[in-house]
């Protein structure tokens, strides 16, 4: 049985951090997926199943995108070390998780080889050793009973095999290792969104207009708008919810996510990061003051709902309020609160899908049918809130939690895509509509999607109402 201890250095990677001060240096993203994730991968390529991720530094951004594991079918812990320490310390520390185990110890920005399509068998002897470092980054295979006898220099193993990989410390590696993914074979990794042809890979809401031109290799992220007349490619790697503006020019470049580019703008061999430009050639970093040029894209939930989304919701609100006013005295309103998931994770106790009595009354039938049980929502969507039609709205339950993590750029709706097809009361296939959703989301598909619930409604005369609303 083997075991893998994952050391997630803060403060011996100053090198890195200094470009970066907003990310953990583990959670660099390299085609647009966490580094940490490549060792993942390859724990469960190698059929190892005991994680224990530890960090210089205490790191809520680890735990909480992580947590216990069971979105990887990992069984993941976390440890926590001074700053400054020795592996040999590392392993001391954490012997009671390491002991009886042969271990695989990843350390720093480690980035190993595999092929996802084969998995492959990882052993080593007993009492055997190999490794190999370079400055914060170093693997190391442990034999079991070598765990208490381990030699306090740990740089002289160079022994490359069985594990092979590549150790990133710099800026140069950082970006020279990003366009080596973009240019080879990037089908054996498990990256983030879809193969469209070789060397090309696109994630959900990506918009490109006819007159744009994109040349691969690319890798483009979630929620990425491209304007008109921009040039993108070959060799370019682009982060989530990023905006290239009309005219742009991005070639051989990084852009991390929530990044804009202005209009006209060329970019060519270098990295973007919010409104920070950097040269990999030489490491200097300049801080762009022009925000029409290079800024941070803002994603709080008033931006993220749109605004002809709240301009549909306060015209519904209007048609709403008469008759709402008019039937509410004949009926009793029942509701039920519910803590619910917003946008970035944020939780919210609030009604959700109101339900009347009588049920069989006139002026409950045309409640429903008027769609009023969702009148008191249409607030928070003119609010910015909540978007109108949007994501499933979940219970804030640890599976609803992390289900949402992996789905791009979840944002709740007063209506949905699973409301529209009638799938409200069957969770699987609303999890299975969610992701359809994200990748066709757009506009005109939001638009008949209300439009086909409204009309709906106004046409079921048997509508039985669920008093639970959406979470039954």
């Amino acid at each position: 049985m083997m075991k893998a201890l994952v050391f997630c250095p803060v403060h011996s990677n100053t090198e890195l951090s200094r470009y970066f001060p907003g990310y953990p240096v583990s959670m660099l993203p390299f085609a647009n997926k966490p580094a940490i994730e490549f060792m993942l991968d390859y724990c469960i390529l190698s059929g190892i199943r005991d994680v224990r991720i530890v960090s210089d530094e205490e790191s809520g951004i680890l735990r909480t995108q992580y947590r216990n594991g069971e979105i990887f079918g990992l069984n993941i812990s976390f440890g926590a070390m001074i700053p400054g320490r020795s592996f040999k310390d590392l392993i001391r520390q954490n012997m009671a998780f390491c002991r009886g185990c042969d271990l695989l110890v990843f350390s720093g920005v480690f980035l190993p080889e595999y092929d996802k399509r084969i998995p492959h068998e990882l052993s080593i002897g007993s009492g055997e050793m190999k490794g190999c470092s370079h400055g914060s980054a170093a693997w190391y295979l442990i034999g079991r009973d070598r765990l208490d006898d381990l030699p306090d220099d740990w740089g002289g193993f160079r022994d490359e095999t069985p594990v092979r990989g590549v150790s990133v410390t710099d800026i140069r590696g950082y970006y020279t290792h990003n366009m080596r993914l973009a240019g080879s074979d990037i089908e054996k990794y498990n990256l983030p969104g879809f193969s469209e042809g070789k060397h090309s890979f696109v994630g959900y809401d990506v918009r490109i207009p006819r007159s744009a031109r994109v040349k691969s290799p690319v890798i483009l992220g979630n929620g990425i708008q491209f304007g008109h007349g921009v040039h993108a490619g070959p060799n370019i790697i682009v982060g989530d919810n990023c905006i290239i503006d009309n005219g742009a020019t991005v070639l051989n470049s990084i852009v991390l996510g929530n990044t804009y580019i202005g209009r006209n703008t060329e970019i060519r061999g270098k990295i973007c990061c919010g409104n920070h430009l950097i040269d990999p050639g030489t490491g200097a970093c300049f801080g762009v003051t022009n925000e029409a040029v290079l800024s941070r894209v803002e994603q709080d939930e008033y931006s993220r709902c749109p605004v002809y989304q709240r301009i549909l919701a306060l015209l519904l609100l209007l048609l709403q309020t008469l008759p709402y006013v008019l039937l509410r005295p004949f009926l009793e309103i029942h509701s039920t609160l519910a803590e619910c998931l917003m946008r970035n994770g944020r939780k919210r106790t609030m009604s959700v899908n109101r339900y009347v009595l009588p049920q069989d009354s006139m002026a409950g039938r045309l409640f429903r049918s008027l769609t009023l049980n969702k009148y008191h929502l249409l607030f928070c969507a003119v609010a910015g809130k909540m978007r109108l039609v949007g994501n499933h709205l979940f219970e804030a339950t640890e599976h609803n939690e992390a289900f949402i993590r992996d789905l791009p750029g979840y944002a709740p709706g007063v209506f949905s895509y699973s409301e529209y097809l009638g799938h409200e009361n069957e969770p699987y296939q609303i999890e299975l509509d969610e992701h359809f959703y994200a990748y066709a989301r757009n506009c005109w598909f939001n638009i008949k999607i209300l439009l086909g619930i409204l009309r709906h409604n106004l046409s079921s005369e048997d509508r039985i109402p669920q008093q639970r609303g959406v979470f039954e």
